[in-house]
């Protein structure tokens, strides 16, 4: 089961990084009638056919636009925006950027033999592969989504949160030019890392033990599903705004709102702003050299203050979310390979099986 369940991610894999190559393809990609899909989300959430819900939109790009223009001034000058998740290792990323070299589509067989079999080149990608999922998993699981954005605290939303900032990293690894090679061999650690947390989240919901490969292909499954349903909707309507923001709704309803039928437009809204925004942002504005480093930094949750109902009234304050825990920072909850809970603490390092206070 373990094989099969291996195999069936490594094809997923393969058939996520044939579905992002820079290929023009037609408008009936894979299964979703993108003109049928798209008037069905407008009418679901009440887009107007106006670009005055992409005014926040053209200033992200305007921004964006500016730091592509300052890159090389940041790439030398600018402190860090954030901790590394791993600060603690002392294990340095080298690549052809550390070393000058610029990109690396003229690597010899030589070097990509040494990166993908010696110890020192899995080392390498494993710790960067780790730092950048445990970034990305660190700002899925931020408690202001389940609480200011009223996502539900369950197990499918919340892998669908972890599977969306996943996919940035994803489509940055996919767009390098620092070391290509090396990039994609982080991309298959960075799913690996995925499908082990996701074992290990299953592990936690209690379900038996014999069916815990079943769920995890179940999983798998949808998560490239999920992923591909982004890769469409940025790559069909790269020059539509109107249309790519729909079919974005389209996803955030049905896979971190679980196709909730009292879903809150504004609430979609919001969400589809953060993922256009964010999409940007991983592609364009974080340094080559923050990114090697495993240091992202994802800007700021959007603001769910003043949200509104399908209705037009403000929704009032949501209290204590159950299952949310929350904890005295530096501490971090975290899970085993056999789905227990533990917390550690990211400054002293130091881990409890009891809940910090």
């Amino acid at each position: 089961l373990q094989n099969a369940a291996a195999a069936t991610g490594r094809r997923g894999l393969d058939a996520l990084r044939r579905s992002t190559a820079p290929n023009p393809r037609s408008a009936s990609y894979a299964t979703v009638n993108a003109n049928a899909y798209a008037a069905a989300n407008a009418s679901r959430f009440h887009i107007p056919s106006t670009n005055a819900d992409h005014d926040t939109l053209t200033q992200h790009r305007s921004i964006i636009n500016t730091q592509q223009n300052l890159q090389r001034r940041l790439l030398s000058s600018s402190p860090p925006p954030s901790p590394s998740p791993n600060s603690h290792s002392e294990t340095t990323i080298t690549t052809n950027l550390t070393e000058g070299d610029g990109d690396n589509d003229n690597k010899s067989i030589f070097s990509k033999l040494w990166d993908k079999y010696s110890f020192e080149g899995q080392k390498k990608r494993i710790v960067l592969g780790e730092r950048l999922f445990r970034s990305a998993q660190y700002r899925a699981s931020d408690p202001r989504w389940f609480q200011e954005a009223r996502i539900l605290y369950e197990f499918r939303p919340r892998h669908a949160l972890i599977t969306m900032h996943v996919w940035f990293l994803h489509k940055r690894l996919l767009a390098d030019r620092v070391d290509s090679h090396l990039a994609l061999l982080v991309q298959e650690e960075l799913f690996d890392i995925l499908w082990n947390d996701t074992r290990s989240r299953i592990r936690a919901e209690g379900v038996n033990e014999l069916t815990v490969n079943k769920h995890l292909k179940d999983a798998q499954q949808l998560t490239f599903l999920h992923c591909t349903h982004y890769d469409h909707a940025f790559q069909e309507f790269a020059n539509d705004d109107k249309k790519r923001f729909e079919e974005i709704a389209g996803i955030i309803w049905t896979y971190v709102l679980n196709q909730d039928e009292e879903a809150y437009n504004d609430q979609v809204k919001r969400l589809a702003t953060y993922i256009e925004y964010q999409y940007v942002n991983l592609l364009h504005g974080v340094p080559d050299s923050y990114f090697w480093e495993g240091r992202i930094p994802w800007g700021d949750i959007p603001d769910f203050a003043s949200m509104k109902d399908n209705e037009g009234k403000e929704l009032e304050e949501l209290g204590d979310v159950p299952g949310v825990e929350m904890l005295p920072k530096p501490w971090r909850q975290t899970l085993t390979d056999a789905g227990d809970t533990y917390y550690w603490n990211t400054e002293t390092f130091q881990s409890t099986w009891k809940k910090p206070i």
